[in-house]
């Protein structure tokens, strides 16, 4: 039997802390603790839960956070690269610092550190940053129901076509009925652009309605894009102001390009002229 000595046991025992090192390096990244911060904010801007942050420093939520401190944040899949730390969010007209973080559920102090900016600086339309991830339980989400009426059965009342919408230019026409939500006019083929940030909830074939994708934003909304001629987004995705979401289709009686548009908030369908973008 192989005796060891001490100077072999020191040597051994470094190449292990070694190795344990260079694991927790690939499977773990470390977070400093900023002002204000709290095991909420920080575990929703890594995508993770407060449970995981807590077990991965071997601390409970009854300890007191201090500035400086440094939390190891756990990956998923141990890959730290395939996990989405932030998202996007476009500043538009009208928005303040006070209104983008209550959107995302953060302090404004907390949106500012985000993205290193100080209290002379403004905002600009258009100006992209950085928000806390938003994780949402796609597999099982409650969307909501689309009667199953034929959605092809439009009024005399038009739309604003000067708003934002999914294609560029439309004519604006609202559906009749029980379904609720507007007919736009498009180019061939023409891209289909999300006009609100959110999560792929749904894709696919949708009752009467073609190819569907439902979208869900941050502050509850439920985007319903249909009658798409192609789909070029996952379920799970996020996705930000203005992403592609697939092409405009054809209507199968008139021949006319054209998608629909439904938005719901607590699965009661609003107008979608009046629901947010952005």
């Amino acid at each position: 039997m192989k005796v060891f000595k001490d100077n072999d046991v020191k040597y051994i025992f470094s190449l292990l802390l070694i190795f344990l090192i260079s694991i927790v390096s690939v499977y773990a990244e470390v977070h400093v603790v900023a002002a204000k911060e709290t095991y909420y904010s920080i575990s929703k801007k890594y995508g993770i839960t407060v449970d995981e942050l807590c077990n991965a420093n071997g601390i409970t939520t009854s300890h007191v956070l201090k500035v400086g401190q440094k939390l190891t944040i756990p990956s998923k899949n141990g890959n730290s690269s395939s996990v989405r730390k932030f998202d996007t969010y476009t500043v538009q007209k009208g928005d303040t610092f006070y209104r983008i973080a209550k959107i995302n559920g953060i302090s404004v102090n907390e949106l500012k550190s985000l993205n290193n900016l100080g209290s002379s600086n403004d905002l600009k339309v258009g100006q992209k940053l950085k928000i806390p991830v938003t994780i949402v339980d796609t597999d099982n989400a409650k969307l909501p129901d689309l009667n199953s009426n034929d959605p092809r059965n439009y009024s005399s009342k038009k739309g604003d076509s000067a708003l934002t919408w999914p294609v560029k230019k439309p004519e604006v026409t609202y559906m009749k009925g029980k379904v609720s939500g507007v007919q736009l006019t498009a180019e061939k083929n023409e891209n289909v652009t999300a006009i609100r940030a959110g999560t792929v909830m749904y894709v696919g074939n949708y009752r009467g309605y073609g190819q569907v994708v439902f979208v869900q934003s941050k502050t509850g909304h439920i985007y319903v894009y249909s009658g798409l001629g192609s789909i070029k987004v996952t379920k799970g995705q996020y996705l930000v102001f203005g992403d592609l979401i697939g092409t405009a289709g054809t209507d199968s009686i008139k021949g006319t390009n054209q998608i629909c548009l439904m938005v719901f908030q607590k699965s009661v369908p609003i107008d979608p002229a009046k629901a947010p973008r952005g």
